[in-house]
């Protein structure tokens, strides 16, 4: 997925006096542009002596070195007791240390206290992030919420922007149509982190990645996947880059690059047999399996899909797992010719999906029913299939996928002479197009069934 970008062990900002920063700029005798000295802005020096933006630790140092004062002449009073500092520091342990249900109850309960602003803001970064990582999005997006306002509040702009990746990830999750909004908003602000946080940057265009594939906007998908493996060279994490070069293989093979999407696929596949998660497996065998079967090579697809499905029985794994792999299988049968067999691996898709309030899964699962059932003659499950399909297709706002299932289904009206409703699904197609409905959103979990 795109992930839970593992904010892991980032520092917040450090909290300062700024009329000390400007206090000990002018005993200097320096200008905001040569305490800067070219390795930050002279706006963000700006920043933190209006007490907009905290500094990072090596700002700080740099400050501190400029201007001759020790580090703890700038230092602002600690927030909140001694206590509640321990128990934050305790639930960033656990967050870190993946002990994701325990450091949502934890703090929880630490937020039963008044806490200080900064103090409230990493405990519900911390909350946000655990439950991000538990892929349950929409708990965590109030707590995310509430601490990207605190952190703005208090000017520390690089909590902001891990916030905002963070945010976008849990947006992503409940598929809101926001999340591409959102996502370009916390890559600009990466991109103006001063100093940079390379692997911060990177989650967030693995994040665009997804979302634009989700949106079947194939040429946005590889351009961002590209570009974060090109932010990533400087960048140590297996996981991250087996996911953009996952990615990169579903965009390109669906700009039709099938050698260089298997190429994608291969790297992608090493590595996520390096980091040895089973979602991460799961992801690769997946993957790897739809990228065969959309260049033909069914029985070397087959072996790919049944193994991720044998993964999710294995670790019972379900959510943005199961429905995803289903999917491909069920269109891996519809291939070969087994429409029955594919029938069966769509309606369990299906039953996944809603289970779980996966609406992205299961609208794919239902264009590929009325596809299946239209090879069956059951012009009456294939209309419920394909109205069922574009209701989701529109609550999500994915208006690529829908205008191509819109017109899927207006040709097969037309086909048979009905051709009211067909020009009915021909204007849902049209209105998709209009330049007032772009505001296209998405991502792919696992990049598969493009139904």
């Amino acid at each position: 997925m795109p992930g839970s970008t593992g904010a892991r062990g980032h520092a917040r900002g450090i909290a300062v006096k700024p009329e000390a920063v400007r206090r000990a700029r002018l005993e200097q005798g320096l200008s905001l542009t040569e305490l800067a000295g070219g390795q930050v802005t002279r706006a963000a020096i700006h920043l933190v002596e209006t007490g907009k933006m905290r500094p990072s630790m090596r700002t700080l140092q740099l400050i501190a070195k400029r201007t001759g004062k020790p580090i703890s002449y700038f230092l602002a009073a600690p927030e909140g007791s001694e206590e509640q500092r321990q128990a934050r520091d305790e639930l960033l342990s656990l967050v870190d240390g993946d002990e994701l249900p325990a450091a949502v109850a934890a703090g929880n309960e630490l937020l039963r206290d008044r806490l200080e602003p900064g103090l409230e803001a990493d405990v519900r970064l911390a909350v946000g992030r655990a439950l991000v990582r538990l892929r349950d999005g929409g708990p965590a997006l109030p707590h995310l919420a509430r601490a990207r306002q605190l952190f703005e509040r208090i000017g520390d702009g690089w909590m902001v922007a891990q916030t905002l990746v963070q945010e976008s990830t849990a947006m992503f999750l409940v598929q809101d149509p926001r999340t591409l909004q959102r996502g370009l908003e916390a890559l600009d602000r990466c991109e103006r982190l001063e100093p940079p946080d390379p692997a911060l940057h990177v989650n967030a265009l693995n994040l665009l990645g997804s979302v634009s594939m989700r949106a079947h906007d194939w040429q946005s998908a590889a351009r961002f996947f590209a570009m974060g493996l090109e932010a990533s060279r400087d960048v140590v994490d297996l996981r991250q880059a087996a996911r953009l070069h996952d990615g990169l293989s579903a965009a390109q093979e669906r700009l039709g690059n099938f050698a260089s999407a298997l190429r994608s696929a291969e790297r992608a596949a090493a590595l996520y047999t390096a980091d040895g998660a089973p979602v991460t497996r799961v992801r690769s065998e997946n993957n790897l399996g739809y990228a065969l079967l959309r260049q033909g090579e069914l029985d070397a697809a087959a072996a790919h899909l049944h193994r991720a499905l044998d993964l999710c029985d294995e670790h019972h794994l379900e959510r943005l797992s199961r429905a995803y792999v289903l999917n491909s299988l069920g269109e891996l049968y519809l291939a070969r010719g087994q429409v029955r067999l594919a029938i069966d691996y769509l309606r369990k898709a299906v039953d996944v999906a809603v289970r779980l309030r996966e609406v992205d899964p299961e609208a794919a699962a239902r264009r590929l029913l009325a596809r299946a059932s239209l090879r069956l003659g059951d012009e009456e499950t294939a209309d419920r299939s394909y109205e069922a399909a574009i209701e989701l297709l529109q609550r999500l706002e994915l208006l690529e996928r829908l205008r191509e299932c819109a017109m899927e289904y207006a040709e097969h009206l037309h086909d048979r002479g009905r051709l009211e409703e067909s020009i009915r699904y021909w204007r849902i197609a049209a209105a998709a197009l209009a330049p007032a409905a772009v505001s296209r959103e998405s991502g792919a979990l696992l990049s598969q069934s493009g139904a």
